[in-house]
């Protein structure tokens, strides 16, 4: 019996099997299946991430699988046919966050436009289905030093002590900081080899305070090459989930007697922000923060209105002299 048959008696017997035809690949073995695996050589083509293939594929190959009985997708274009791919959003994300479902409408979307324009199907029949409005993105801010250091020297384990160091002196992202392992540190030469965005490779220069803090936890730990820096019950060799590392960087926070609204993107923002102040070079800041273009980097630069007050003292020093 197939997932897409199998009677909704067991959920996670179903779910089981679900993940294991997903793994399979058995959705490319039906007619709606097949035209997915067209979109979706279709997608790589354009230069897409990794990441965001992965995605797409899980949600379009769980609509193949749930549709496997379908002749063809030419059967969705129809009034029956639209309230079929309403469905299958609602079953599968209809208590998710805003954000998710807007995630997965958008794939639907994207997968319909595409055999519309291909002329796989006569029309699009998800045209008349909207995303649900999502909350405007929380504004980022910048912590003090001061603020940075009480969080990292809050913790009882260097191990928690160097992950947190990554987070707001490097700047790495959360996925960046859930997939180091021991052997990237590069205490010798003084460098970090970091997995970054877009599957891009770089190294990132370590501080000499930091390499002591990681030469110390390494040797003192006994820590092993394929081990992971951040790792969950004693699984060291696993790396964490993106939930399970959330988690850890919560309890590092309340751990400081700090604001449990403290976002481990801010510690990038803060990273950032104190390189900019430091040395008054945006180029620089951006070389941290790993971006191609220097417009996103100056989204992470957080000026204050003391900022703003010294700088006018300096400039009226400046406009006295001039009138002498």
């Amino acid at each position: 019996m197939s997932a897409a048959t199998m009677p909704i008696t067991d959920y996670a017997a179903m779910m089981r099997l679900i993940t294991v035809a997903l793994r399979d690949r058995e959705w490319e073995r039906c007619p709606v299946g097949r035209e997915v695996s067209r979109y979706l050589r279709a997608f790589r083509w354009t230069s897409e991430s990794e990441h965001s293939h992965r995605a797409y594929e899980s949600v379009l190959g769980l609509f193949a699988l749930r549709h496997s009985d379908w002749d063809s997708l030419e059967e969705f274009c129809s009034p029956t046919g639209i309230e079929y791919i309403r469905e299958f959003l609602d079953v599968e994300w209809g208590s998710a966050a805003p954000a998710t479902k807007a995630r997965q409408v958008g794939i639907v979307h994207s997968f319909f436009k595409w055999a519309t324009r291909e002329r796989r199907i006569s029309w699009d029949p998800s045209t008349t289905i909207r995303a649900p409005k999502t909350r405007r993105r929380a504004t980022r801010q910048a912590y003090d030093l001061t603020v940075l250091h009480r969080l990292v020297s809050s913790q009882d384990s260097l191990r928690d002590q160097c992950g947190l160091e990554l987070l707001c002196r490097l700047g790495l992202r959360r996925n960046e900081l859930r997939l180091v392992q021991i052997k990237e540190i590069d205490l010798v030469r003084g460098y970090l080899l970091v997995h970054g965005k877009g599957a891009k490779d770089e190294l990132v220069p370590i501080p000499k305070g930091m390499q002591d803090s990681l030469y110390l936890h390494v040797q003192g730990d006994g820590r092993r090459p394929n081990e992971y820096l951040i790792y969950g019950r004693e699984r060291r060799f696993e790396p964490l989930t993106t939930s399970g590392l959330h988690n850890w960087f919560k309890r590092c926070v309340v751990k400081a007697g700090l604001p449990e609204t403290m976002t481990m993107h801010e510690m990038r923002h803060s990273a950032a922000d104190a390189v900019h102040r430091l040395r008054g070079d945006v180029a620089l800041a951006q070389q941290l923060m790993r971006h191609e273009s220097l417009a996103t980097t100056q989204a992470y630069l957080h000026p204050t209105k003391r900022d703003l007050a010294d700088a006018l003292d300096a400039l009226d020093a400046v406009w006295e002299g001039v009138n002498r």
